[in-house]
Formats: C-alpha cells, sequence, structure tokens
C-alpha cells in the first residue's frame, strides 16, 4: 500500500518501527542495525491472521461487487485495521 493511498497527498501513520534492533556494537546507525518492520505493517499481519481465520463470505462478496479477488479485499481490509488501531494508540 503506497505511503499515500488514503488520497492525494494524505500520508498514512505507519507508527514507527516495530522490533527495531542495534547493530553488535549498540550503534542504531551501524550497518547492521535494523530498523524493523513498521508497526503499521505488523498490526495488519496481525489483523489478516484473524481475517484469514474467519469467515470469508463477508470479504467474497465485496470481491465480487468490487470485481476484484478476495486476497486483495483482505489486504486492504488489514490495513484498515491497522489503520484504526494506530489511530486508537494517539486518541487517549
Amino acid at each position: 500500500m503506497s505511503e499515500q493511498a488514503q488520497g492525494a497527498g494524505a500520508r498514512v501513520n505507519r507508527g514507527g518501527n516495530a522490533f527495531p534492533s542495534p547493530d553488535w556494537n549498540g550503534d542504531w546507525k551501524g550497518p547492521d542495525a535494523s530498523h524493523g518492520m513498521t508497526l503499521r505493517d505488523h498490526f495488519a499481519g496481525q489483523a489478516l491472521s484473524g481475517l484469514i481465520g474467519g469467515s470469508h463470505h463477508e470479504m467474497a462478496t465485496v470481491a465480487e461487487t468490487n470485481n476484484t479477488t478476495i486476497i486483495k479485499v483482505g489486504a486492504s481490509l488489514a490495513y484498515a485495521y491497522a489503520d484504526a488501531m494506530i489511530a486508537a494508540r494517539g486518541a487517549s
């Protein structure tokens, strides 16, 4: 999903890094440092697990109505859940 997926010029809040780790020397900017995946991607992966494990009937209906695939509908829903989770974190 692109950085501007929510409309022209809109920026998606990716929630920062999930699971960052320094390199072996404790340097966060060293060649072996990892900033991890974004928190948004992590949340989307968690949501996708539930979506895949649940009933596919509703997603199949949405896919058929929008002339797309159930996989694309599931991925879009997963990121919608992730965006809502990130927004809820900032609301408290």
